[in-house]
């Protein structure tokens, strides 16, 4: 997910600081501090929901609070420029939960793993295929950058938004110290509230998921399946409800919406039909998810898809960008671009360094072989070129279609082979979505006239940085709990694997009846996405997200209402005062995100150290 859109600024960026590095120890490490909490909770949410949420804009803020608390006794003023570097190191950092896998491919393939009898992967495996992935999507991204953000001045929105709020910053301090206050009490009341909920003895733990057992309706159902055993219900996760506050109204009516028809009518009939059985209560949302999920994942896959297809022009424009632009096109803007070019020579040492650590480690932890893992990269590269430019144009980096469109490859390449369709999808994803993510930067770059090496620089080291966080939370998370499973049910993870699965042994791995379920989903992904591109607003007004409302089939109903009631609730508010909802929504909804997962992490650790009381 992307943070809130704002209006391109119409003024040119802050004046030079002549003398004056921007590339600053403090400003690297304050990014990656907030960049690193962000990638932690990322991981969680993503695990959960199968969504991330950014890291710029919240590291921007957050350190520009921090050192303005402290300015009379700074050496010297925290500048904009520092800011930006700090909000490109933290955006790299907080990232690497999906960048790295470690909410798709890698939960993917350790279920196949596990189906085999192997052990899961080790977390220096993890650290260093998660690095040289992410460097690859870092290095793909240079050489693009003057076509997309000098030549055809493509708005990355999210990019956009982030120069806009650190000149406001600058401009009003005062707004910024009341964001951060508010992120900082909504994430430390949104921790407690997880903690207090946590601690058996006090029995408040049924409150989470808040069912209709709950008010003395336990019976209560349909055709026989009681509202409690589908796992109906109203999730009080502070985490659900930020999540609601960002994905906005139509997503959060989407899962609603997918929500019902999934758990409230297909589930229902397939267990009084018997297509479904469980022997016992606790089973029936276990039994019914394998059935329900397939319909949901072919409708996302081919909503990806359609999408992708639809934006045949912007495929046209990337490959006609990577023939090469002409000279004067390539000189187009060139007297108001950033100073500090990234130096080609480094760049042909890193790209080569990180294509032979990515082919090499392939073969070596997943036994593909080093001209598959060579060709994956060449054609990862053409992949994150569109989605780049995709993500310029609209904001949204299609990392999910991205990845299919390797794993389609592969299976017809190295047909039988799952780890090989998982894995080198891997890299096409983490391409995508670091490549995506750098560029927002290196716009918010363009218009700051910050130095395109430095954040470069500073991008690298926030990938690594986030790389040891990220991984150490996931390997943390999965020793104390089931994934997937009623904590983290890992929607993101199941569509890659089922993916490869059908790829790998064909529609027999569908339960019965599956496969036309499937075909219906896929039909419903197709006609939905075609039907989002007509201009009537009232056809619009109605049509779900096809992404959400396939996630709705994924997830526990408890999630989708939850998230729904947050952005219900929001927008709500947002009738009566949107100028609040505007200031402080984003920084409230981020909070109850980094704070529920943070204290997730905490949790985990004691949970590891046979605490009892939790």
């Amino acid at each position: 997910m992307q943070e809130p859109l704002i209006t391109p600024p119409s003024a040119p960026g802050p004046a030079a600081e002549p003398g004056l590095s921007e590339l600053t120890f403090r400003a690297v490490a304050s990014g990656l501090l907030v960049g690193c909490l962000i990638g932690a909770s990322n991981v969680t949410i993503g695990l959960k929901i199968g969504w991330t949420f950014g890291a710029s804009i919240t590291a921007a803020v957050l350190a520009f609070a921090f050192f303005k608390g402290f300015e009379g006794v700074l050496r010297r003023p925290y500048g904009v420029k520092e800011n930006l570097i700090t909000a490109t190191a933290g955006s790299s950092a907080g990232t690497m939960a999906s960048a790295g896998g470690m909410t798709a491919c890698i939960p993917a393939l350790e279920m196949i793993r596990a189906e085999q009898g192997l052990a899961p992967l080790s977390y220096g495996t993890l650290a260093l295929w998660a690095i040289s992935i992410a460097f690859l999507g870092v290095f793909f991204a240079v050489p693009l950058r003057r076509q997309m953000v000098v030549v055809e001045k493509l708005r990355y929105p999210t990019g956009t938004a982030a120069a806009e709020t650190i000149k406001a910053m600058y401009a009003s301090g005062l707004e910024a110290m009341k964001k951060a206050r508010v992120l900082m009490y909504s994430a430390a009341a949104a921790g407690l509230i997880k903690l207090i909920l946590s601690i058996k003895p006090l029995g408040l733990g049924g409150l989470t998921d808040l069912g209709f057992e709950d008010i003395g309706l336990a019976g209560l159902g349909i055709l026989g399946a009681t509202f409690a055993s589908l796992h109906i219900g109203l999730n009080l996760s502070p985490m659900m409800l930020g999540a609601g506050i960002l994905v906005g109204p139509r997503v959060g009516w989407s899962l609603l919406a997918g929500s019902i028809l999934a758990w409230g009518i297909i589930a229902p009939i397939l267990l009084h039909q018997g297509i479904v059985t469980s022997p016992d209560a606790a089973g029936v949302y276990r039994n019914a998810f394998k059935w329900v999920l397939w319909p949901g994942v072919a409708m996302m896959i081919t909503a990806g898809f359609t999408s992708l297809a639809l934006q045949y022009k912007t495929i046209g424009a990337t490959f006609k960008s990577l023939r090469g632009a002409t000279k004067s096109a390539a000189a187009e803007g060139a007297e108001e671009d950033a100073p500090d070019p990234f130096p080609m020579k480094w760049w042909l040492v890193g790209m080569t360094l990180a294509t032979a650590a990515t082919s090499i480690l392939a073969q070596i932890f997943f036994g593909i072989p080093l001209w598959m893992g060579v060709l994956a990269v060449v054609l990862s590269l053409f992949i994150a070129s569109i989605a780049v430019r995709a993500t310029g144009e609209t904001d949204i980096n299609p990392v999910g279609a991205m990845g299919k469109i390797t794993q389609v490859v592969y299976g017809a390449l190295h047909p039988g082979m799952i780890t090989t369709n998982l894995m080198t999808a891997g890299i096409t994803s983490a391409g995508a979505s670091q490549s995506g993510d750098l560029m927002h930067d290196l716009k918010a770059g363009y218009l700051l006239k910050v130095s395109i090496r430095k954040q470069v620089i500073a991008q690298i080291i926030g990938v690594v940085a986030g790389v040891f966080a990220t991984a150490w939370v996931y390997r943390l998370l999965t020793a104390a709990y089931e994934i997937p499973g009623d904590e983290f049910t890992g929607p993101a993870a199941i569509a890659w694997y089922t993916m490869a699965k059908v790829l790998v042994e064909g529609v027999r791995s569908l339960p019965a009846g599956a496969l036309w379920a499937a075909l219906a989903g896929g039909i419903l992904g197709v006609v939905v996405t075609l039907l989002g591109k007509v201009k009537s607003k009232a056809v619009k007004r109605w049509l779900p997200s096809p992404v959400a409302f396939g996630i709705a089939f994924m997830v526990p109903a408890v999630y989708s209402i939850a998230m729904w009631f947050g952005a219900f609730v929001t927008a709500l508010v947002n009738r009566k005062n949107p100028d609040m909802v505007d200031r402080f929504g984003a920084s409230m909804a981020s909070g109850l995100i980094a704070g529920e997962g943070l204290m997730m992490v905490v949790i985990a650790i004691l949970l590891i150290l046979g605490v009892s009381w939790v």
